[in-house]
């Protein structure tokens, strides 16, 4: 059988907060502000088939924002080595219970959930934090559309990375 290639158009919208604070303190605040999952605890719960228990895991690593960092790769370091004068981190993060109930839509949820922001700093430049926004980026997903949750992303997650800039 031969495999189809489908090619759908989507008009997405790039979050950019600015924020005059260093990029040691945008990443700090943010390391403060969310707690991380631990990918061992989640492979544990998934496996066990623990529903309740996952639930309460997300949510207590969620507090006190409802998030939690899953990854986070520093690419400063990296870039510093081919002469690129810029410090720049992304972390994906969100709650793990939030993600499927964008999954039970589709498994191209994958895409954007947990959510991509990256933090960086050119140096002489302002701190810039960026962002896709949830509802434009899954927008591209015909089967997400029934979905609440890309809009409540986005009143529940900008906030956060506003105040962290701020």
């Amino acid at each position: 059988m031969n495999p189809r290639l489908t090619k759908t158009d989507f008009t997405g919208q790039l979050i950019t907060i600015r924020s005059n604070k260093s990029f040691a303190e945008v990443t700090g605040e943010i390391e403060r502000l969310f707690q991380r999952y631990d990918s061992e605890e989640l492979r544990k719960l998934t496996a066990a088939g623990d529903a309740e228990n996952l639930a309460a895991y997300a949510k207590r690593v969620g507090e006190p924002t409802g998030f939690g960092i899953f990854y986070q790769m520093d690419m400063g370091s990296i870039l510093r080595l081919a002469g690129i004068p810029i410090e720049s981190r992304f972390y994906l993060f969100g709650n793990a219970v939030t993600g499927q109930k964008l999954f039970r839509h589709s498994g191209t949820a994958g895409l954007g959930a947990p959510t991509r922001f990256c933090v960086s700093q050119r140096d002489g430049e302002e701190t810039r934090i960026d962002v896709d926004l949830p509802s434009s980026f899954f927008s591209q997903f015909p089967e997400l559309s029934a979905s609440p949750v890309p809009a409540e992303l986005d009143a529940r997650m900008i906030p956060l990375l506003e105040r962290v800039a701020s």
